[in-house]
């Protein structure tokens, strides 16, 4: 009796040793796996997926022993100096001191973000629940975001008026910045100076769709997501140049103007811009191509009301939404080609409530829909089966 009695603790024990092993399989699948070990001491650091920039001239990235160097190379409008980040896991942060850089610790767990287009970057990456703090909440389009604000989760900052003593209050893993002017940066020493660690997001400066759109990169980094950051940005890049490439043998490309006029200025996209690119990828003619101007130029009204007189397609005319506003603006836009065929179009089809617009948010990492939108309206035949999806032609 005492030995069958024995034998059966025995194997109770063994099954329920057994049990906790398989529960322990089933909790570690639970979880993605990190592209970079998740234990790490000094000797054993291996990042096992890397990013490389390949159309982006605003960073760089460098794979090491114990770290990554994450190089911003115009981090500002107005200054070309190159910011370096070295980029550690968060196990050995106190062990690795990389001359030259600021540290950041890996993973980024807890995040500020300034900027909407920070938005698209976590959103590409699934990562949306690393953003504890946002800037300009009002403008938010996501509505995951959007729901975390209403839970309490997410902190909004008001625009234009950073609070200092609140984000070191929360004392989140990293500020994200955009840079503007280099001055600008000296706002958040006090922040740096209390341990708070603060990137400049640079990615506004990019003055292409594709290099726009290769900073979740630099994101992917931050947070270990390198294998997810390829597969994603590589999808949209080859979607991109195969639209691309078909508008390259059209024939006749029809004469665009862009934007609305203000206060007897009109400001148009320099023949180097972001903008400008778009519409040479599209297929457009456009007047302002031969500016070699990064950003927006500036024109009186009758100079491009006079090409307005013969353009085809006039896109993105301030907020409107319909022809009566934008004849609301002024009665002579009524003599516009486009105007009389009604080939207007404005990027405002994602635009919720309180004017959050999502073509600044997903569209700023898909410009391979922003393209086929683009191609839809100069040549819908290259693109039969596809529905605008951040423009609308105005009523």
């Amino acid at each position: 009796m005492i030995q069958r009695l024995s034998s059966f603790l025995h194997v109770r024990s063994f099954l329920l040793v057994l049990f906790v092993v398989i529960v322990g399989w089933g909790c570690q699948s639970a979880d993605p796996p990190q592209d970079s070990q998740q234990s790490a001491t000094v000797d054993s650091v291996r990042f096992s997926h890397q990013v490389h920039a390949k159309y982006a001239d605003g960073f760089q990235i460098s794979y090491h022993q114990n770290y990554k160097l994450l190089e911003i190379l115009k981090p500002f409008q107005d200054q070309v100096d190159t910011l370096r980040y070295s980029l550690v896991p968060r196990e050995i942060a106190d062990q690795i001191q990389v001359k030259n850089t600021e540290e950041i610790a890996i993973p980024v767990r807890s995040l500020i973000a300034t900027s909407t287009t920070h938005l698209g970057l976590t959103e590409m990456l699934n990562i949306n629940g690393i953003i504890t703090g946002m800037v300009g909440a009002e403008y938010v389009y996501n509505r995951q975001i959007r729901n975390r604000f209403k839970e309490g989760k997410i902190t909004r900052f008001t625009s234009g008026e950073f609070n200092k003593e609140q984000a070191m209050a929360m004392q989140p893993d990293l500020l994200m910045i955009s840079g503007g002017e280099s001055s600008q940066f000296d706002n958040y020493r006090v922040l740096m100076e209390s341990g708070i660690d603060v990137m400049v997001n640079s990615e506004w400066l990019e003055t292409t769709p594709l290099g726009k759109a290769e900073w979740v990169k630099v994101m992917a980094a931050l947070v270990n997501k390198e294998k997810l950051a390829n597969q994603k940005f590589g999808a949209v890049a080859k979607e991109y140049n195969r639209l691309k490439a078909a508008t390259d043998t059209v024939g006749q490309k029809p004469l665009v103007i862009n934007n609305m006029p203000y206060k007897g200025a009109w400001f148009v996209s320099g023949g180097d811009s972001f903008t400008a690119r778009y519409l040479k990828d599209a297929g457009a003619d456009y007047p302002w191509y031969s500016s070699s101007e990064t950003g927006g130029l500036r024109k009186d009204f009758e100079a491009v009301y006079e090409k307005g007189l013969q353009a085809d397609v006039w896109l993105n005319p301030g907020a409107t939404t319909s022809k009566e506003e934008v004849l609301a603006k002024d009665a002579r836009f009524k003599d516009f080609k486009s105007y009389q065929t009604g080939r207007i179009y404005n990027n405002n089809r994602r635009l919720n409530e309180s004017g959050g617009n999502d073509f600044w948010e997903s569209g700023v990492v898909h410009p391979e829909i922003l393209l086929a939108d683009l191609i839809k309206i100069l040549h819908p035949e290259l693109v039969p089966d596809h529905e605008l999806y951040y423009y609308q032609q105005l009523d």
